[in-house]
């Protein structure tokens, strides 16, 4: 173990509490928009009067929050980037994977999945814009 330095030490600890949202890069809202309501099951948040174009999305719960905020200077993968667990991506817990996938294949949505690295399988999504999700069950 290494020695610390003072200044190290009179460092407060950082105690997270949990996410406030998600913020997604994108340019076309409305493309966005479908693939989060209508794939992911989010539904339309109310939005503060901002300087931009964007939407805020949610669960039926209020536990999940992705803000779409429609750019086209800050950095977007693109949709034919490659889905990848390995590149930039948010993992989100889900009650059940298996109703996930049946979501999925119903609606002829691509899908990954890793199984055995870690306690649940983890499913990955690519949406409209390229952005890679992973989506975890609780074991």
């Amino acid at each position: 173990m290494s020695e610390t330095s003072n200044a190290e030490q009179a460092l407060p600890p950082l105690r997270y509490l949990g996410v406030v949202h998600e913020g997604i890069p994108v340019r076309n809202l409305d493309a966005a928009v479908k693939f989060y309501t209508e794939v992911l099951g989010l539904k339309l948040l109310p939005r503060p009067k901002l300087p931009g174009p964007g939407a805020w999305l949610g669960d039926e719960d209020n536990t999940v929050q992705f803000h779409l905020i429609v750019t086209d200077k800050d950095y977007i993968p693109g949709s034919d980037a490659r889905m990848s667990p390995t590149g930039r991506h948010t993992a989100w817990m889900v009650r059940s994977l298996d109703d996930f996938r049946a979501r999925m294949r119903q609606l002829g949505v691509e899908y990954q999945t890793l199984a055995g690295i870690i306690n649940s399988d983890q499913l990955f999504v690519k949406d409209p814009e390229g952005h890679t999700w992973e989506f975890q069950e609780a074991k």
